[in-house]
């Protein structure tokens, strides 16, 4: 076979459903279309379309044909783009899979520097609290929390949450801020329950003899990471949050980081996407830049020029720390 356009044809008049509505989208004549997908035939010496003067319908041998050549082309397009990705501009839809909390609170508010860098491509954020199948749905890439079952998918860490304890300025002109971990049982605590078991997420404590994990009893509970954030915003009572999503609160000065002593590296954080042999321009463009900003919001200001694992040297404070909805 000398080049792809017959393929191309046979492909776009499956997917328009008809010789007319696949020629206008080539440019070509709808007779042109006809022969080159006749031209294929012949040549593979295989059916692929049953034609009719009202429908078209694919052969057993044209739909296992279809799903090779789509695959094939797609490939093509994508290992193109990978050649092109350093002088060209990533275009195209994006298809981005996010926990609620995570998309809510940090990936959204610094979405216009993501659109100011990468202004060609059109991202659509499939936002869900479970893990949504990627080859299934279409999606091309998803940010995913805590350990990975396995599965196909390639997985690239981008570090760790850095679990804070957080409260609002007025909570704390009120109550009084603890100074101890025993100090909060005496203080109004807020939790995270998880919605598909009711079970309330159990804090997490770094301290000089090791890492402690506590059951605490928490007098609102809710199954809600952004609205978790936002009753500790009205002043309801502290919370435990990785800081990467109260970032924006804590920079705006709405939630303040309280016993920094303690703060823990929680559940790492990953970037996935199915396994390709040539990742697209735009696949890698938003890969790059989640990284950067991961690496960017997580680590609280007390902790900036600390080494977490798997996240690599942080910057100094004042050099590149950016509250996410901040600094564009």
């Amino acid at each position: 076979m000398e080049d792809f356009s017959a393929i191309s044809s046979f492909v776009r008049v499956v997917e328009a459903k008809s010789f007319a509505a696949a020629a206008a989208q080539l440019g070509m004549t709808p007779s042109g279309v006809s022969r080159a997908v006749s031209r294929l035939e012949e040549q593979i010496g295989v059916r692929l379309l049953f034609r009719s003067t009202r429908a078209l319908r694919l052969t057993d041998d044209g739909e296992s044909f279809y799903q090779r050549c789509k695959d094939i082309l797609a490939d093509l397009g994508e290992a193109v783009e990978a050649l092109n990705y350093a002088r060209t501009k990533p275009k195209g839809k994006l298809r981005v899979a996010v926990n609620v909390s995570v998309g809510r609170a940090a990936l959204i508010p610094n979405l216009a520097e993501f659109e100011a860098r990468f202004p060609d491509i059109r991202l659509e954020l499939s936002m869900s609290d479970r893990n949504i199948g990627l080859i299934e749905e279409g999606i091309d890439c998803a940010i995913r929390m805590g350990e990975l079952e396995d599965s196909n998918l390639i997985a690239r860490k981008l570090g760790y949450f850095s679990n804070v304890l957080c409260a609002s300025p007025s909570y704390l002109e009120r109550h009084g801020a603890p100074v101890s971990i025993d100090d909060l049982k005496q203080h109004h605590c807020i939790n995270y329950i998880y919605p598909t078991s009711g079970r309330p997420y159990q804090w997490q404590f770094d301290t000089p003899d090791g890492r402690i994990a506590l059951d605490i009893d928490a007098h609102l509970l809710i199954n809600d990471g952004e609205s978790v954030i936002q009753a500790a915003i009205a002043g309801l009572g502290i919370i435990q949050t990785p800081h990467w999503l109260a970032a924006s609160a804590i920079g705006y000065g709405k939630l303040k980081v309280i016993m920094e002593d303690t703060i823990s590296t929680g559940s790492p954080v990953w970037i996935v996407y199915p396994q390709k042999k040539h990742l697209s321009a735009r696949v890698q463009a938003f890969i790059e830049w989640v990284h950067e900003l991961f690496q960017r919001t997580n680590v609280p200001a007390c902790r900036m020029g600390m080494v977490l694992p798997g996240a690599g040297v942080m910057p100094a404070p004042g050099k590149g720390v950016l509250a996410a909805g901040a600094g564009r």
